[in-house]
């Protein structure tokens, strides 16, 4: 119980600090950044270039491991899990290399390492690429998680802080379901609890 309590608690905190950017009533924060100027301080800025390049390059590759899970998943819930995470992606990859353009001046096209991890789920088949790459995108989202997190508590344009509130949710639940799923179809584990989050 005391683990379910402090999701929510989290889960709160983040809906309260992006209401509170998007609402300006952020007490120890700057006033939110206009829609096509940087962040006000050198600091928010070089934070949310870093966060936005990160993401972008963090975005890709669950992309790609999602696009290669369109062809080889066996179960349904699966494909549509991986067909969502290819469509909300690639949206949220534009989106945010238009901020980058629009409040920077930055042009970034996404940067890819960990293709090791790639090509071993390129040959897997059957259980074993479900279990794989239900375990390798469960670890993906956990990292997104933390920057999620990070965003929530240092970015400023409110735009980027209700994204980083979509992303935490989004990916949390997602966890959520594949571990569920590695449970019952094929009785594994997949990580630790999102409880812990």
């Amino acid at each position: 119980m005391r683990q379910r309590n402090r999701r929510v608690l989290a889960l709160a905190a983040s809906a309260v600090v992006a209401a509170a950017a998007l609402t300006g009533l952020g007490s120890a924060a700057a006033p939110p950044a206009a829609a096509d100027a940087p962040a006000a301080s050198d600091q928010t800025a070089r934070f949310e270039v870093d966060f936005l390049t990160g993401m972008i390059d963090h975005h890709q590759m669950a992309v790609m491991m999602a696009e290669m899970c369109q062809e080889k998943a066996v179960h349904d819930e699966l494909l549509a899990t991986c067909d969502s995470i290819v469509a909300s992606q690639s949206a949220q990859i534009e989106q945010m290399q238009g901020w980058l353009d629009d409040w920077y001046g930055v042009s970034y096209a996404p940067e890819m390492s960990g293709m090791g991890s790639m090509k071993r789920l390129a040959t897997l088949s059957g259980e074993k690429f479900e279990v794989t790459f239900m375990r390798s995108m469960i670890r993906h989202h956990w990292g997104a998680l933390r920057e999620a997190e990070d965003c929530l508590e240092n970015a400023e344009h409110p735009e980027l802080l209700e994204l980083c509130s979509e992303i935490y949710t989004a990916q949390l639940a997602e966890i959520e379901e594949m571990q569920s799923w590695l449970e019952d179809w094929y009785g594994v584990r997949g990580g630790r609890p999102v409880s812990t989050a």
